[in-house]
C-alpha cells in the first residue's frame, strides 16, 4: 500500500519518482485556507476573549490533519485548496515527508484539544502553540517551506529515522539527503 498517489513514469528533478506523491500546490493552498481561518480565530480569541471559535477551529484542524494522514484527498481544506489551484500545473513531491509534517500538525492540534478545550488553560501555553502553528502555516503558504519536511529529513540524516529505500523528492529540492 502506497501513501499518496503513485504516478506511472513520473520524474521529479530528472529522477524517477517510484513512490507516493502529493501535489505541493494543493498542500500549500490548503495551508493557506487554514492560515486565514487560524488568523481570524486567533484575533477573535485574543481581542474578544471569546473561545467558541477557537474550539471549533481546533476541532476542524484536528480532523483536517487526521484525514491528511489517512489520505490527503479526503481532507476538506486540502480538497478545497486543490479545487482552487486545479488549473495550475502540479508540482509533485514525496508524500511520506508531508505525512510526517501533518503528523506534527495533528500533535499540536491534539495538544490544543487537551490544553484549551479539556483543561481550559488560557495564556502563554496555548498562545505559543497557536503562534507556532500559524508561523508554520505561513512559512508553507508564503515561501513553500515545509518545516516538518525539513525535520523529517534531518531525522534521517541524524540516523533517528532509517533512510528509506527510495528517497522521496523534497518540495523545491531544498532538503535532499543526497549530496
Amino acid at each position: 500500500m502506497v501513501y499518496g498517489k503513485k504516478i506511472e513514469n513520473l520524474k521529479i528533478d530528472g529522477k524517477p519518482a517510484n513512490y507516493g506523491v502529493v501535489n505541493e500546490k494543493d498542500a500549500r493552498a490548503g495551508a493557506g485556507i487554514m492560515l486565514i481561518i487560524g488568523i481570524i480565530t486567533f484575533v477573535i480569541t485574543l481581542f474578544m476573549r471569546d473561545f467558541t471559535l477557537l474550539t471549533i477551529t481546533i476541532l476542524a484542524f484536528t480532523l483536517e490533519f487526521l484525514l491528511r494522514i489517512i489520505d490527503p484527498h479526503i481532507a476538506p481544506f486540502y480538497k478545497l485548496g486543490s479545487l482552487i489551484v486545479k488549473k495550475q500545473r502540479p508540482e509533485y513531491t514525496g508524500a511520506i515527508q508531508k505525512r510526517f509534517a501533518w503528523s506534527l500538525g495533528l500533535a499540536m492540534a491534539a495538544a490544543m484539544i487537551f490544553i484549551s478545550i479539556v483543561f481550559q488553560i488560557r495564556g502563554v501555553v496555548p498562545f505559543s502553540i497557536c503562534s507556532t502553528c500559524l508561523l508554520l502555516l505561513w512559512l508553507e503558504t508564503s515561501f513553500g517551506i515545509c518545516v516538518g519536511c525539513k525535520i523529517y529529513f534531518g531525522l534521517i540524516k541524524s540516523g533517528i529515522i532509517n533512510k528509506p529505500e527510495v528517497t522521496p523528492a523534497c518540495p523545491g529540492g531544498v532538503c535532499s539527503i543526497e549530496k
